[in-house]
């Protein structure tokens, strides 16, 4: 079984993040970070510390595809206080259809630990889709699902957004779980994106002409999270070269825009949930992005369990010394994605995305699946509603 290592990022006050969603358009930013983004910002920041020779001596474990990565990242997800949100899965989920309930998961994007437990597991969920069971609550507008049990893990400061007579009661948690409540935890937001006005001026002309970059930021008590998993156990010194590169980039900066205070965060270990491990040669779900190796193809995207969504990822590169270049696409499968497991894994690989004609050091791009296990489906979840 393996293990896991939780990190909570806490974004530094008055940082924003900007997570590129669609190449030269940058009036969006993302909900979350890659796993691909968070892996090269790592080994950006080997580099910018010890040089060609660091990145080189970081990413080495991970080139060879004979030998086994000494852990695999997730991609880092929204967290509502202490509450880690999981990616919505591509698992036929067990509900049972009804008028209107297709509309009530439009929007959903993320699942709290509870959820996402019983979607893996198969296990019915009527109780907690159900308005008049009270035991499911949405937040960001019908984006976030958990259950009621999980209420007590969300920030302690959304207290004081409650309305004054509501702050007054002893029982204010009980109040959220009621109908007035329920609403008004659908309209709390754990992170907002919105375009901010940036002014650039014409050198020759001295003209200023208005843009827009997307910036993410997270609600008070909230930020990101992100796991390693270690399918040997825990690499004491490979999880201290992890932290330090860490810490580091915390002050560096995460994501695009760090020029002007972007991507800035502290961290702590946080606990996670038990996550189970996958069966052998059965289905599992990736919680990073995932680019299959030519052996592993077609078989990881065959068998009745097998669901995902592909994303062309590419991008610009932007090194030291070099002209700024498109650097080559590859496709991926999404996080939430499940796939048919073959062997023991690890799944996936770094690929080198090098634009034509490159002739210095290699460009990488993270592709390992972080694999976590799903139950086999069977006659009665394809009797089910696939949400």
């Amino acid at each position: 079984m393996p293990q896991w290592t939780t990190y909570h990022l806490t974004p530094k006050p008055g940082a924003g993040f900007h997570f590129g969603l669609r190449g030269l358009e940058q009036e969006s930013s993302a909900s979350h970070c890659p796993s691909d983004t968070l892996f090269a910002a790592l080994v950006a920041t080997a580099a910018n510390l010890n040089g060609d020779a660091g990145a080189r001596a970081f990413t080495k474990p991970f080139e060879d595809e004979n030998r086994e990565p000494p852990w695999l990242l997730t991609s880092a997800f929204p967290r509502a206080g202490n509450l880690p949100l999981y990616p919505f899965p591509f698992v036929r989920v067990e509900l049972t259809e009804k008028p209107g309930q297709r509309k009530l998961f439009k929007n959903l994007r993320y699942v709290s630990p509870a959820i996402f437990a019983r979607i893996i597991n198969r296990q019915p969920l009527d109780e907690y889709a159900d308005k008049e069971k009270e035991k499911g609550v949405f937040l960001q507008r019908g984006q976030v699902w958990l259950t009621v049990d999980e209420i007590d893990a969300l920030p302690g400061a959304w207290r004081e957004l409650t309305p004054n007579d509501v702050k007054k009661r002893k029982g204010w948690r009980k109040w959220l779980t009621g109908e007035e409540g329920r609403q008004w935890l659908r309209e709390q937001k754990v992170w907002q994106s919105t375009p901010v006005d940036r002014v650039t001026v014409d050198r020759v002309a001295s003209a200023s002409a208005i843009y827009r970059i997307g910036r993410t930021v997270y609600a008070p008590g909230c930020g990101l999270w992100f796991g390693a998993q270690w399918p040997d156990g825990i690499d004491t010194g490979a999880q201290t070269q992890l932290e330090t590169l860490l810490s580091y980039l915390g002050d560096r900066g995460l994501g695009g825009e760090r020029s002007v205070g972007y991507g800035q965060f502290t961290w702590e270990t946080g606990a996670l949930p038990n996550l189970p491990g996958h069966a052998p040669d059965g289905p599992a779900l990736t919680l990073a992005r995932y680019l299959p190796r030519k052996e592993e193809l077609p078989a990881v995207l065959q068998g009745d369990d097998a669901s995902y969504r592909l994303a062309a990822v590419a991008g610009w590169l932007n090194a030291p010394g070099h002209r700024a270049q498109r650097r080559r696409q590859v496709r991926v499968l999404t996080e939430g994605s499940v796939f048919q497991t073959s062997g023991a894994g690890p799944w996936g690989r770094l690929a080198d995305v090098c634009p034509d004609g490159w002739n210095s050091h290699s460009i990488w791009r993270y592709g390992y699946a972080c694999p976590v296990g799903v139950k086999r489906g069977g006659e009665n979840a394809k009797a089910h509603t696939t949400l």
